[in-house]
Parts: C-alpha cells; sequence; structure tokens
C-alpha cells in the first residue's frame, strides 16, 4: 500500500496534460476510483473534460479537489518531463509538485482508508479538473454550478494544491487575496524626436506613472491577509526606431489584493493617478475571500498536528487556485506541497513531502467522523 502513490504518480505523470487538455488522465482517475467503488461522472464543458466522483450516499461529503492539468514544460530539463525520474530523495516530473504529486498522495490514503474502514460514515468525493492552469472558465468553475443545480452538497472541500512555503503540512491556505487586471494606455501625437518640445514625450510621463505603481506601499496587513501587491508584467511601444516619440504605449498590471481593497476602490485609485492623455481599462476576477468556519480550520489543523507533530500556520498567501469557485458550493482550504517547486524547470516533489501528504490526508479522513 505505502508504494501505491508512486505507481499512480509515475501514471500521472505520463500523460502530456498541458492545460486544457487532459491527454486521457481525466479516464485514468475515472477507472481508478471506478475501481475504488466510486461513481464517477466525467463532465465535459467545451471540450474540457472534468470529473466528480463519490463513495457513499450520506449526508455528510468530504471532498478532495484538484486538476490534473499542468504548464507547459518548455526547455532546458535534464529528463523527459512526462517520464517520472527519482534520485534519493526526490521524485521529478512535469506536475509532481503541482499537482499530481499530491494527488497521487491523496488518491493512496483514500484507497487506504477505505481498506481500513469497513462502514463509512460519511461519503468521500473527488472534483477534478483539466482546466486550471488557464482561466478555468470550463473547469471547476462549471463543475460547481453543474452541483449546484444538481443540489449536490459537499460538508468540507480539501484542495490538494500547492501552497506551502517549505513543507507539506506546515500551511493551512484558508482563502485567497482578489486579483485584478489593469490594461494601461498612453496616446499622444506621433512625431520626430525633435519636435518634443512641440508636442512633448508622453512616454517619460507614462514611465513616471508606472514607477509610481511600482513602488506603491500597500501598507496594510491583518492576522488573514498578505499587503496588497501590484505587479507590472507587460511595458509595450512597439517602436523599432529611435527618431520617433510613438503614438501610443501600453502597460499590463496585475493587483492581488486584501479585504481593505474593493475592485471599485482599486479602479478608482488607478484611474486617478493618470494624466490626461492615459486611460486604464480593467479585467476583474476574483475578490478576496476566508473559509470562515473555524471549526472545520481547526478540526484540520489538530489533525495534521497529531499526524505529523506540528501545528500548521494559516493564511491566504500565494496564489489564487480553484477555492475561489468551490467556495460557493462549501468550506474549502488548501493543504499541499511547497509551491516554491511549481512550474520550475526540473519540477520536483521531495519523497518526504509525499509520503507526509499521504498520512496527512489518512489522518483527515481517519478523524472526520470525531468533525462530524
Amino acid at each position: 500500500m505505502n508504494d501505491f502513490y508512486v505507481n499512480i504518480l509515475n501514471d500521472l505523470v505520463s500523460f502530456k496534460s498541458i492545460s486544457p487538455n487532459d491527454d486521457g488522465a481525466i479516464d485514468y482517475c475515472e477507472q481508478l476510483l471506478s475501481n475504488l467503488g466510486f461513481e464517477c461522472t466525467k463532465l465535459c464543458f467545451d471540450g474540457v473534460h472534468n470529473l466528480y466522483s463519490k463513495i457513499g450516499n450520506f449526508n455528510k461529503n468530504l471532498c478532495f479537489a484538484g486538476h490534473i492539468d499542468v504548464v507547459p514544460p518548455l526547455n532546458g530539463w535534464s529528463h523527459d518531463p512526462f517520464v517520472l525520474f527519482e534520485d534519493e530523495a526526490r521524485f521529478y516530473g512535469r506536475g509532481t509538485n503541482d499537482m499530481k504529486g499530491p494527488f497521487a498522495a491523496c488518491f493512496a490514503a483514500v484507497s487506504e482508508f477505505l481498506a481500513l474502514e469497513r462502514s463509512l460514515k460519511f461519503s468521500i468525493s473527488f472534483l477534478i479538473t483539466s482546466d486550471e492552469e488557464l482561466m478555468g472558465e470550463n473547469g471547476t468553475k462549471k463543475v460547481v454550478e453543474f452541483m449546484k443545480n444538481k443540489g449536490e452538497r459537499i460538508t468540507g472541500c480539501i484542495l490538494c494544491e500547492s501552497c506551502s512555503p517549505k513543507e507539506s503540512g506546515e500551511y493551512i491556505k484558508i482563502g485567497c487575496r482578489g486579483s485584478l487586471n489593469v490594461d494601461l494606455e498612453s496616446t499622444s501625437t506621433q512625431c520626430h524626436i525633435v519636435n518634443s518640445g512641440k508636442f512633448g514625450n508622453h512616454i517619460h510621463n507614462f514611465i513616471e506613472i508606472l514607477n509610481f505603481f511600482a513602488n506603491y506601499n500597500f501598507d496594510y496587513v491583518n492576522e488573514n491577509f498578505t499587503k496588497t501587491n501590484l505587479e507590472i508584467t507587460s511595458i509595450d511601444i512597439g517602436n523599432s526606431t529611435r527618431n520617433i516619440i510613438p503614438a501610443a504605449a501600453t502597460a499590463k498590471l496585475n493587483i492581488r489584493f486584501n479585504d481593505l481593497w474593493t475592485f471599485e476602490k482599486l479602479e478608482n485609485f488607478i484611474e486617478s493617478k493618470l494624466y490626461d492623455c492615459a486611460s486604464a481599462s480593467f479585467q476583474r476576477f476574483y475578490d478576496p475571500f476566508v473559509c470562515a468556519n473555524e471549526r472545520f480550520i481547526k478540526f484540520l489543523s489538530n489533525s495534521i498536528e497529531k499526524t505529523i507533530g506540528k501545528t500548521p500556520d494559516t493564511g491566504t498567501a500565494g496564489g489564487n487556485s480553484d477555492a475561489i469557485f468551490i467556495r460557493e458550493l462549501a468550506d474549502v482550504v488548501e493543504i499541499g506541497s511547497p509551491i516554491e517547486n511549481a512550474h520550475i524547470v526540473d519540477e520536483y516533489i521531495t519523497k518526504k513531502d509525499v509520503i507526509k501528504l499521504r498520512k496527512i490526508y489518512l489522518g483527515i479522513l481517519i478523524g472526520f467522523n470525531c468533525y462530524l
């Protein structure tokens, strides 16, 4: 049983499931869970495959959620990114950390729990998508809509996402900061550089604005949220010559914001700092949220402490995840591998981390009856 997760991880890594193409990984998960006695429902939205699987028919339902899609491996790998490679301490391959490794640990934990627990007292379910690394429009978002329309209830959900700072089990991510995209554009008259005295150079002004945003101090934190953070991700002018001041310059920004801010406040703040020939457009993603069920969080924290001898920290640091959709259906937190190893060349998960996650998920399953 202890090697079961290795076999699963080996199989999962072999699927070239670059988002949103699952490359057969969803079918594999369906077969795996069916063999364990789960009733499986495959859901396809605009060509994207998803899976909801459940065993037991009880009012209480503990759900494990996540994704089997991965980002492209790109260049520079030391070995085939879609063939599991291991040394004494690590498993290498695209998705080993984010998040096929945690899922392999979870599948193994559920299998072990079902072998130990002869009589279930609560339902166990899996919500699996292949559309998380992109925008997720045809993944968990639509699965949640399907489940809400069906009247399917989840008592609590654990998203097996990479979220820990350094080691598995040291952190429970209990929410997410909000996310706002900002597109800035500065326009003026195209002219020869010697005519800047007449027409001005709006690019210089644009740089000043960008510099202001890059250095602005969002100086607010609380027990759940870190600082609001603004990052400039692109500056584009498209000028191939040195003697023209072009008519337009653009920039892309992303803001991850805490609960002091709203979409409206941020948009008003951005627009208030622009000069006359600059404009902004916005793409709203998700507002900040925190799991409000303190009892559920306390249960999970106590379970992890009992399993590994260390009480995990809680917070909302890190990136957004499918928790932003699942929160509409259930109390949801993230418990997974160290995020620093996600999306890197020669991505890996340590053997210590994946073994620890298997024990953590198993401990949560064993203790869930007491939580009920």
